[in-house]
């Protein structure tokens, strides 16, 4: 073998370099940006709208069917967040030779939990407590305390508020391994 045969290894060009720092950039700022959307909303429902609503509206029946309402809407947000996030981030983890490292499949796993945890939420939780509402016909907090339904309605309400927890958590989490490990 002669020196003629051995190949160097191909160094990028500048415009390679350049267009490889905007693919990166632009899909950080996509990725933070859907990642910001669905934490965000996550936040304010649970901080402020669902307690707010509670606190001004005439009865507790209102501020049920507001707090529903916008819950569903913030599901749905989630459900594409979710695959938006999982496909950003398969992209960027391909994009850096990461898609098949630890961290990279850690970086996948939180967004595909988050995913499960909403689409879980979505077609099941409040599937059944929408169901509890349409069988009840009538207010929650005018069933005696000691009522079954009433019961039943308390645990899945309590299921929805875990998976929401949950994806605060996992959000937050996924947030801070990200920047720590993307800074490498």
């Amino acid at each position: 073998m002669t020196v003629a045969d051995v190949s160097a290894p191909a160094v990028p060009t500048y415009t390679q370099t350049i267009r490889t720092r905007l693919v990166d950039r632009a899909l950080d700022a996509a990725h933070t940006l859907v990642l910001g959307l669905w934490f965000g909303g996550m936040v304010l429902f649970s901080a402020a709208v669902a307690p707010s609503a509670f606190a001004v509206l005439p009865t507790r029946a209102l501020a049920g069917a507001l707090v529903n309402s916008i819950l569903g809407q913030l599901e749905w947000l989630g459900l594409v967040c979710g695959l938006l996030l999982l496909g950003l981030q398969s992209l960027q983890l391909w994009h850096n030779g990461m898609l098949g490292a630890w961290r990279g499949r850690m970086l996948l796993i939180l967004p595909a939990l988050m995913t499960c945890n909403v689409a879980l939420s979505k077609f099941v939780v409040s599937a059944r407590l929408a169901a509890l509402r349409a069988a009840l016909g009538s207010d929650i907090e005018q069933l005696p305390l000691d009522d079954p339904t009433r019961f039943l309605f308390a645990t899945w309400h309590q299921y929805s508020v875990w998976l929401m927890a949950g994806n605060i958590l996992a959000a937050l989490v996924l947030v801070i391994l990200y920047r720590m490990w993307s800074s490498r």
